[in-house]
């Protein structure tokens, strides 16, 4: 006996866990997230978003965190062809100029300005470096 209503339920289940991937984890945009960690802390990033995926050293002292797949690019503003697209999120902080005695670390660094809130793109890299896109810096690609 066959049931054609079962078969139905079940590759719509398929398709919605396999279309969790391609979702983002914020149900916040990029430029509500940049407009919400401007001058923040790591503390203060961290609390509002949790933990980065990835933390790297940059040349200089400075550090980036990274969320992937962790929201997209709302609005109006976005080219139609990357609009709604998920990217991961990069957030740069700099360090203080002079380090203070007796503080804690994390509430000396802030996001990076201007560019310190950025993506890239999942997958778009060749040899596994992403292009990094940030609507403020696009003359740079």
């Amino acid at each position: 006996m066959k049931r054609p209503g079962f078969l139905i339920l079940l590759v719509c289940f398929c398709l919605v866990g396999c279309s969790q991937s391609a979702r983002s984890r914020s149900a916040k945009s990029f430029d509500e997230i940049r407009a919400l960690v401007v001058g923040k802390t790591e503390a203060e990033v961290k609390k509002l978003l949790g933990d980065p995926d990835h933390r790297e050293k940059l040349l200089f002292g400075d550090e980036r965190w990274t969320w992937w797949n962790y929201t997209y690019l709302g609005g109006n503003d976005w080219a139609p062809e990357v609009r709604d697209m998920v990217v991961h999120l990069e957030i740069t902080f700099a360090g203080p100029l002079t380090a203070t005695a007796g503080t804690d670390e994390s509430s000396q660094w802030r996001v990076s300005e201007p560019y310190g809130v950025g993506f890239t793109f999942p997958g778009a890299g060749v040899d596994g470096q992403s292009q990094s896109l940030n609507k403020n810096a696009r003359n740079s690609i």
